[in-house]
């Protein structure tokens, strides 16, 4: 099996942005792309080391890619787009409450200096029912 790479990140993206109308390509597909192609994202070791090691190595080389994020935690939801996709894809993370994250050679900086505030999910009432 082979190992995701930057150059397999932005096929991936590629050929997914092909079929999106926001051109925004979220993490689970590339995932699902990932398992079609035979490519390995998730490594021995820390969980999808692979696959950030390549979006690393991406933002370092040619940058082909755009990066959008839900927040900064590890649950945040993660996206990428082509640069010349990169109005639409912004306008759809937009509408996701996604913002843009630039590589400055050392680590990810949030485009306009603070990550987005993710929406919390209101807490069930004693009973397990959700409010209201």
């Amino acid at each position: 099996m082979r190992v995701i790479t930057a150059d397999l990140l932005v096929a991936a993206v590629t050929e997914l942005s092909l079929s999106r109308s926001g051109k925004l390509v979220r993490l689970k597909d590339v995932f699902a792309w990932c398992e079609w192609h035979g490519v390995d994202y998730q490594g021995a070791g820390t969980k999808n080391q692979p696959l950030w090691d390549a979006e690393r190595d991406e933002a370092c080389g040619q940058r082909r890619l755009l990066k959008f994020k839900s927040g900064e935690c590890k649950q945040s939801r993660v996206g990428w787009a082509l640069i010349p996709h990169g109005d639409r894809a912004r306008e759809a993370a937009g509408t996701l409450g996604w913002r843009e994250q630039l590589w400055n050679g050392e680590k990810w900086d949030w485009l306009g200096g603070t990550p987005p505030v993710v929406a919390r999910r209101p807490k069930p009432d004693a009973e397990g029912l959700s409010p209201g």
